[in-house]
């Protein structure tokens, strides 16, 4: 997939332009996008829980550019959630949409490389899933009240002789549980996108040249 520049309105231009095999692949990844994370997904223990679901945001990035990212990301969110009977929290589909422009801008027409994935992903889980995510769900009450039942067993040891047992942990605490957890899933996310951008390359040129 040949570099092209991000500050040429022909980029633009190409990104912006909806065809209808882009439209084909935007519903296949967004319905894949919504299986792989509320499917699919890994929990270990009550602490941390391993999804997929990042993955067809990431491809669409790949293949379709920021705008087609977006709106795969956004549009996979706002469905998800609605089958699943909730309630869209805007702040949080305005979060995803937001990982998937980042995806499209820094993999869109770029090579595959480890630092690229690595940056890529850095952006999006600092960004997206520990600071936006963390905001909206504090605004929200999710972040702010939680007795620790969800927090590795170190954590609740540390903080067990300042607050007792089953007490109401402060909102800085869970910030930080927050953060210990996109750490540990980061290596593990880099791993799975590296291996899948490598096998999409590898795809005809009618996928990879939307």
């Amino acid at each position: 997939m040949m570099s092209q520049s991000v500050f040429h309105a022909r980029y633009w231009r190409d990104c912006a332009r909806l065809t209808t095999q882009k439209l084909c692949v935007m519903g296949v990844l967004m319905a894949l996008q919504i299986i792989l994370s509320r499917i699919t997904a890994i929990n270990l223990g009550n602490w941390l829980r391993i999804s997929f679901g990042f993955l067809p945001n990431a491809i669409a990035g790949y293949l379709l550019g920021p705008i087609g990212g977006t709106l795969v990301a956004w549009g996979s969110d706002a469905l998800g959630t609605i089958l699943t009977g909730q309630a869209i929290n805007p702040g949080l589909s305005v979060t995803a949409a937001l990982g998937g422009f980042f995806y499209g801008l820094m993999l869109h027409k770029r090579p595959v490389t480890i630092w690229r994935t690595m940056a890529c992903l850095l952006v999006v889980s600092l960004v997206c899933h520990f600071l936006l995510n963390t905001y909206f769900l504090a605004m929200a009450g999710f972040t702010a009240v939680s007795d620790g039942a969800d927090y590795p067993a170190f954590v609740r040891e540390l903080v067990r002789p300042i607050y007792g047992e089953g007490a109401t942990m402060p909102a800085w605490i869970s910030v930080c549980n927050r953060f210990i957890k996109q750490v540990v899933v980061y290596p593990v996310n880099v791993v799975m996108l590296l291996m899948m951008l490598r096998g999409v390359q590898r795809m005809p040129n009618a996928v990879t040249h939307l």
